[in-house]
């Protein structure tokens, strides 16, 4: 059966083996006649047949001659390669008399093409494809032959649905379909949005489903691109493939509905494709016109609660992909798409409209690199519209390299490097800035593009906003690096017990290096006595079951005896079946020996609590007994120092009285020194009355109970001022003041505080200079206040601040003008009692404040009175 080659016929490049056979043969001498007249329908049929990565056949005429794709070579056995051309009555001569009624039923057009399954082909597994019959008309409109597509039927290994990032396992699986994609000329579309819920699935199926779905439209789809597209929505993750191919009619759509809803394994491998979607408890969409392409929508629930419990999976199963070689070299052979693709069909608006239907941004130049067509997504992604035939290389406003620092020339940016290599170009990152500034992360896909001779047009790019992704990824990863620096041991291992891995917190904890490890049994590092523990645990992790914070003792390198706390989770295949197990091992040593101290800690806490409590007791009643006698000392204090100062004060007046009187009475008479005599007694009258009274005021502070209200300080030291209005004037005195705050405080007791130290600085005037005397205010700043140890560190404090001139003191002195009695100047030279300043103390003390003195003798003293804006 040799002949001339039909390479040189389109509809006849590609198809493996079976695409060689079918060049090979010379068709003139067979029914069909020669290649160049045969008709279009056939011409269509077997271009089908052969892009096919499903097993398909043909009979066409009256003698039914049988031509096959590579994928029934399998089915067919040694059948293969001698059926190629023949007649299907010889072919299948052991039952044509079975199989002749319905093939001259559908000549007839008396059947359809939904109906029964034509033929059944049994694979060496165990399974087999049912062949639909769909029949084919001629240009006449007359049924001029039989189009078979085989659908697979078995029944399938149990579903184990596993916990997966959907995202990055699909690309994974896009990666190596990419290479078919651009051997056909089109090109391949991803975009993908976040999907953050929690997503199970049977990777095998879902595998399936993707493939399938990218099969269909691959054979359907002569230029233009296949969109990939995932996202999240109302609880459910989608996935959509979308082709810019031939469409469909809305009444083949209906019919094919129809079929999936009676379950019949047919239409292109739809029917498992539903079926598939249908055991993750998710929907397939069918949308599509003719000549505008076709979207399948994959919609699953996300989470587990729809799926049976038994069959659901919370490990961490590898990412293996088990179909797509098989798929992948399938595809490859049966793909030669000749360069006349690029131009069949496809005028400027056509291609403008494939490109406005793209959801991802592409857009075209020339070989000149000259924009020449960009679609919205393109737009939307630049943040501006560039203008045709003059903006080169891109549309983008500003380009840098992924650090988002160097600037790059559009002139070296990928899409520029695709066309002056005339090669793709992938793997690069770009960082893309919009003219408002804002900035997104991009992988550009340019292709270059070819005319019927190799010649190179131009180029084609899809950009893809890759910013929510590489977030993502950035995440991920510090979340990996979380777990490989755990303080906690990670360890898997086989059902047998032989460890399959062995973190850096194992080696750690265990002393064991993962090359001394991995390969032995776990049964290294449990102790003797403890051996029995494993088959328990296995039976547990066999049934399903997590074992969650199981105490126990396992061996270090060393052969210290460690305290653990172990959590087992068992390791299950793509079936679900258990095939392992993962261990997380705490080290509990110390956290138990802390834990048999406390224990032993608290026994004889509670002894000494005990006794404690009964001492308590005894010092409250010795307290209780202590304070009744104190308040009772006090008052009797209080009642003693108002009776000894009335009865004091009254020998004191009669003293100063009759002294008076003797005076006025005998001034003619009395000598010089008797006069002098009767000035002392009166003299010393009058100040021992006012040091009692100046007593009496510092022994009422102890027990003060004036109320704080808020006050302004400006209001008493207006009144204290007016009280010293004489001396002041007499003196020829400077006062000067600024504004003083609000606070709370007694205004008795502030009265008295500006009284006392406006009557110091008064009283100890120097005679060498113009007296002067300041009053201010300021808040206390936080480095002086922790300079002040006797404050709240919490408050806020003012600090009033009484300043003059006079004739200062030693700081050495400083602490000690504030003591009850305590003097530095003579009696003789300066009045006043010593209670003054002690008495200010007392009343910065009650106020929850301080008050301290500055001195220079001879240039005057500072006196800072620290008060807290709410005591």
């Amino acid at each position: 059966m040799s002949g001339p080659s039909g390479a040189s016929f389109g509809f006849l490049s590609g198809g493996g083996e079976a695409g060689e056979l079918i060049r090979s043969i010379d068709w003139s001498t067979s029914p069909l006649g020669p290649v160049e007249d045969w008709p279009h329908a056939l011409r269509t049929c077997i271009r089908i047949l052969l892009t096919s990565p499903q097993p398909m056949f043909l009979w066409w005429g009256r003698e039914a001659i049988y031509i096959y794709n590579d994928a029934c070579r399998a089915l067919l056995g040694d059948q293969h390669p001698v059926s190629m051309g023949l007649p299907a009555s010889v072919v299948w001569a052991g039952f044509w008399e079975q199989l002749l009624p319905r093939f001259s039923s559908l000549l007839a057009a008396e059947a359809d093409a939904i109906d029964t399954p034509l033929l059944q082909m049994v694979q060496r597994d165990g399974g087999y494809y049912n062949f639909s019959a769909s029949p084919i008309a001629n240009e006449a409109g007359n049924i001029a032959g039989i189009l078979s597509i085989g659908a697979i039927v078995h029944h399938p290994a149990p579903s184990s649905f596993v916990k997966t990032d959907i995202s990055s396992f699909t690309k994974g699986l896009l990666a190596y379909f990419d290479p078919v994609i651009r051997l056909a000329r089109l090109t391949l579309v991803i975009n993908f949005e976040p999907v953050t819920a929690e997503v199970y699935v049977d990777r095998e199926m879902w595998e399936k489903i993707l493939l399938t779905l990218l099969a269909n439209a691959l054979k359907y789809t002569l230029h233009g691109a296949i969109a990939v597209r995932l996202v999240q929505q109302d609880g459910q993750v989608q996935l959509s493939v979308a082709d810019t191919g031939m469409g469909m009619s809305a009444s083949l759509i209906a019919e094919i509905k129809q079929s999936l809803l009676r379950k019949e394994d047919s239409n292109n491998g739809l029917a498992l494709v539903n079926d598939l979607v249908a055991r993750h408890g998710g929907e397939l969409q069918i949308i599509s016109a003719p000549g505008d392409g076709s979207t399948f929508n994959v919609l699953i629930p996300a989470g587990k609660d729809h799926l049976p419990a038994d069959k659901v999976s919370n490990g961490h199963a590898p990412v293996v992909y088990k179909q797509y070689k098989d798929f992948l070299s399938g595809m490859e052979s049966n793909i030669r798409i000749s360069k006349e693709r690029l131009r069949q069909d496809g005028g400027a608006e056509a291609y403008r409209q494939l490109l406005e239907s793209l959801p991802a941004a592409v857009y075209t130049c020339d070989k000149n690199g000259r924009v020449l067509m960009y679609n919205e997504a393109a737009v939307a992604l630049w943040g501006r519209e560039p203008r045709i035939g003059i903006d080169m290389w891109c549309g983008s406003w500003k380009i840098y390299e992924p650090d988002g620092v160097t600037p790059m020339a559009l002139d070296t940016c990928p899409m520029a490097q695709a066309i002056k290599g005339a090669t793709p170009i992938r793997g690069k990152v770009i960082v893309i800035e919009r003219p408002d500034g804002t900035r997104r992360m991009v992988q550009p896909y340019p292709d270059p593009l070819f005319d019927a001779d190799g010649i190179l047009t131009g180029a084609v790019n899809m950009l893809v906003d890759i910013t929510n992704q590489k977030e993502a990824e950035e995440y991920v990863s510090k979340l990996a690096a979380i777990v490989e620096n755990s303080d906690d041991a990670i360890v898997s291992k086989t059902l047998e017990g032989i460890i399959t891995s062995w973190n850096p917190g194992a080696e750690r904890l265990f002393g064991f290096t993962a090359a001394e490890m991995i390969g032995e049994p776990i049964t290294r590092i449990i102790p003797a006595d403890r051996l029995n523990e494993e088959p328990k645990i296995i039976e547990q992790l066999k049934a399903g079951e997590r074992v969650d914070h199981f105490q126990t003792k396992r061996v270090r390198k060393d052969g210290q005896l460690l305290d653990i706390s172990l959590t087992i989770s068992p390791i299950k295949d793509i079936q679900g079946k258990v095939v392992g197990a993962s261990k997380i091992a705490r080290d509990i040593t110390e956290q138990r020996r802390l834990f048999s101290a406390l224990k032993e800690s608290e026994s004889k806490y509670m002894q000494l609590a005990y006794k404690l409590e009964i001492l308590v007791e005894q010092r409250t009643r010795e307290l209780q007994d202590a304070n009744f006698y104190l308040e009772k000392s006090n008052r009797e204090l209080e009642q003693f120092a108002y009776v000894t100062s009335h009865d004091l004060q009254e020998p004191l007046r009669k003293i100063h009285t009759f002294a008076g009187m003797l005076y006025n009475v005998n001034k003619d008479v009395l000598s010089d020194t008797s006069r002098m005599y009767i000035d002392k007694v009166m003299l010393s009258a009058k100040r021992m009355s006012q040091l009692i009274n100046e007593l009496l005021d510092y022994s009422r502070l102890v027990h003060v109970k004036d109320p704080f209200v808020e006050t302004d300080l400006n209001e008493i030291l207006k009144n204290v001022l007016i009280d010293f209005e004489v001396a002041i004037s007499q003196h020829e005195v400077t006062v000067a003041t600024s504004e003083l705050p609000r606070l709370f405080v007694s205004p008795l007791q502030i009265n008295q505080l500006f009284h006392n130290l406006l009557s110091n600085a008064l009283k100890f005037l120097s005679p060498d200079r113009k007296p002067f005397i300041k009053i201010y205010a300021e808040p206390l700043s936080a480095d002086k206040l922790i300079k002040l140890p006797e404050l709240d560190q919490e408050k806020s404090y003012y600090v009033i601040v009484v300043k003059d001139n006079g004739i200062g003191f030693d700081q050495m002195y400083a602490a000690k003008i504030f003591q009850i009695f305590q003097r530095l100047n003579d009696r003789t030279a300066f009045e006043g009692t010593g209670i003054g300043l002690a008495l200010c103390s007392k009343i910065a003390i009650n106020h929850k404040g301080y008050i301290y003195a500055n001195g220079v003798p001879q240039e005057g003293a500072e006196f800072r009175v620290v008060l807290p804006v709410i005591p």
